[in-house]
């Protein structure tokens, strides 16, 4: 089927050669029309080519399309073409100036970045939180912004965790970095200052507390044994017996908030070191062995030539909570499996047990202070709650964190998982 364009050419070509054919006819030249007519042909597509190419490049504001034959069909679709392009521009304009002014109004400072980490755009509240000016786009932000640890996030190329930012001395500010549309890069900051305020209030509460409850809980306990021990009638043993063991659990509880506190505050800040962690787990054994009573089956799987760089008394208590909590929930006879292993993705410790298991909806909430999937159960059991939230901010500062899987009725796994460039492999004597 013909198209248009086409139809137009043909009845064109048709009716200038009915008009040479009536010339050669009246005056004989047959030679000098059919010549002519491939000339004239010819010429008129060179004219028409050179008007459209006036019409397309828009140089000359007078240029007009062709108006006859195929040309015109082209002219006219070219035409319709650049009208549907200019409306989808504009569109696309009006969306991007859109996104731009919403951008405004954000109250985090948001930069866009380039796959080589130059600045394409950003918003006012990134000029006035992070300095950065008008001026500075298409500048690297690493010229920018020289802070290391944002020098160290960004070179890490790890962006699935936010960086916590110290700027100017006194505003602190949660960046995290999202990747999107062929390597480009989108740096969102907020301002936490605030909200680290409030936490670091509430920390210094926490702490103060404990430190003062230690004393008059110390002089307590110390009282409540000199009873025990003093001449009494005997409907006096079960009560002094009761007081006895709760001051020892609010004991626990103290020393749990005051390490979590100590945690919290950075206060593990020494240089770290080479963590024999087959040689605790050995220890962690013997002390489990003890705690199980002969109630339950422990197995322990120790690669006795894996260490890790890291700080041993936190990474201790980690290690001794995820084990005394599978000893504490498992039903007797139960078996209890602690592995220390390493593959290609890192190395590993994990401990699972045969108890109750966990219901889905409990898990996210595992690490919370004093959260408790069943609160009778641990308070038979002597948990103070805060055993799990300890493990998550040790595990925090050695770039790990808590990985749960539980199975209604069948157990559950509790484990981390440490980074390949913590690992130290000794060899076996």
């Amino acid at each position: 089927m013909l198209t248009s364009g086409i139809k137009r050419e043909l009845t064109w070509i048709i009716g200038t050669l009915w008009l040479f054919l009536a010339f050669a006819w009246l005056t004989g030249w047959w030679y000098f029309a059919s010549a002519g007519f491939v000339v004239f042909y010819i010429g008129r597509h060179l004219w028409s080519i050179r008007k459209f190419e006036l019409w397309i490049q828009g140089h000359d504001i007078d240029a007009h399309p062709p108006t006859s034959g195929l040309w015109s069909e082209l002219s006219y679709q070219v035409s319709k073409k650049q009208r549907a392009l200019e409306k989808h521009a504009d569109l696309n304009f009006y969306k991007s100036e859109q996104f731009k002014a919403a951008s405004m109004l954000l109250p985090s400072a948001v930069v866009s970045i380039d796959q080589n980490n130059y600045i394409e755009w950003l918003n006012e509240p990134a000029m006035r939180m992070l300095g950065i000016l008008r001026q500075d786009v298409g500048r690297r932000i690493e010229a920018v912004i020289r802070n290391p640890d944002f020098l160290d996030y960004l070179k890490g190329q790890d962006f699935q965790r936010s960086q916590t930012l110290t700027l100017d001395q006194s505003r602190i500010f949660e960046c995290k970095i999202i990747e999107y549309f062929e390597n480009h890069k989108l740096l969102i900051a907020t301002d936490i200052t605030e909200l680290y305020q409030l936490a670091q209030i509430r920390r210094d509460f926490v702490a103060n507390a404990s430190h003062e409850l230690r004393t008059p809980l110390t002089v307590l306990h110390g009282y409540l044994e000199l009873m025990q021990e003093m001449p009494h009638d005997d409907h006096w043993n079960m009560p002094l017996e009761h007081m006895h063991n709760q001051t020892l659990r609010m004991r626990a509880i103290i020393e749990d908030l005051l390490t979590l506190s100590s945690i919290e505050a950075d206060s593990i800040t020494a240089e770290q070191e080479l963590v024999d962690v087959p040689e605790i787990l050995k220890h962690l054994k013997i002390e489990a062995g003890q705690l199980k009573s002969d109630r339950h089956s422990l197995y322990f799987d120790i690669d006795n030539a894996i260490r890790i760089k890291g700080f041993t008394e936190p990474l201790k208590s980690v290690f001794m909570n995820l084990i005394s909590n599978a000893i504490r929930y498992s039903p007797d006879g139960g078996k209890i499996r602690a592995r220390w292993y390493a593959d290609a993705q890192g190395v590993h410790f994990s401990v699972s047990d045969e108890g109750l298991g966990i219901a889905p909806e409990h898990i996210p909430r595992l690490t919370e202070r004093f959260y408790r999937v069943d609160k009778d159960r641990s308070r038979t059991t002597g948990g103070t709650g805060l055993g799990l939230a300890i493990v998550k901010h040790v595990l925090e500062k050695h770039e790990s964190h808590l990985e749960v899987s539980s199975v209604i009725g069948k157990g559950s796994v509790f484990g981390c998982s440490f980074p390949i460039h913590r690992i130290v492999i000794e060899d076996e004597e």
